[in-house]
């Protein structure tokens, strides 16, 4: 199973350790990132992509609210207080939860299930969707069924799919942001349809015929969304 990337933005030492053991002590989750502001919020969202940030109501500089109102296309949002008060206006900026504090494990468990919930409904919906490319000049539908893998070359990326090569600008950041869950990164260079799969090798993935690296820093993971079992 992919674990899910957090943020906790808390400027209270103490808050923000409880939640971050809540967050590693459900398994499912990468380790936080730990901030203690909006801003630096703003800069880390810019440059990575998260699946949810836990973040606290009254922040120096600017409160989690004016964040939420002030920027678009973020991820889902749990807000985090000691005043109830601030329930109502949570639900007004359609968060995704949120939760009192002090935060204790059960509540944050019901959190937890409302995200995985929500992912599910997005993922499946994804699994259905077509994706476009402008390939020679023209937008260029592709199933992302179809797709195998993507390998970069530089600036540019090509599409593997059984019947077809496309070779499109993009960068993979930016195309691993955009693709459903069971596309996962497993060399610098390549992204694979993990629904694609035949077999691992050692550490090389074999896909309809193509032989694809999986590098060391990429291992743990892609056995972990295999499901290997002994």
């Amino acid at each position: 199973m992919k674990k899910y990337k957090s943020i906790v933005v808390d400027d209270d030492p103490i808050s923000q350790k409880i939640i971050a053991k809540c967050i590693q002590r459900s398994g499912v989750f990468e380790d936080p990132v730990l901030l203690n502001n909006a801003l630096s919020l703003k800069e880390i969202l810019a440059n990575d992509s998260f699946d949810v940030v836990f973040l606290d109501v009254e922040l120096p500089e600017l409160s989690g609210l004016d964040f939420i109102k002030a920027f678009e296309n973020l991820p889902q949002i749990v807000l985090m207080s000691n005043m109830k008060k601030y329930a109502v206006d949570a639900f007004e900026v359609e968060v995704l939860d949120f939760l009192p504090k002090p935060i204790e494990y059960g509540r944050f468990l019901k959190t937890l299930n409302k995200l995985e919930k929500l992912s599910k409904v997005i993922n499946d919906n994804k699994k259905d969707e077509n994706i476009f490319f402008k390939v020679n000049g023209k937008l260029q539908k592709i199933e992302l069924f179809n797709i195998l893998f993507f390998e970069s070359m530089s600036d540019y990326v090509k599409i593997i799919t059984k019947e077809k090569t496309y070779v499109v600008l993009q960068t993979m950041t930016k195309l691993q942001n955009s693709l459903p869950q069971n596309f996962v990164r497993c060399h610098r260079s390549y992204i694979v349809n993990l629904e694609k799969v035949d077999a691992l090798d050692d550490r090389v993935l074999e896909i309809e015929g193509h032989a694809i690296p999986v590098s060391r820093s990429y291992y743990g993971e892609i056995k972990n969304e295999l499901r290997i079992i002994g």
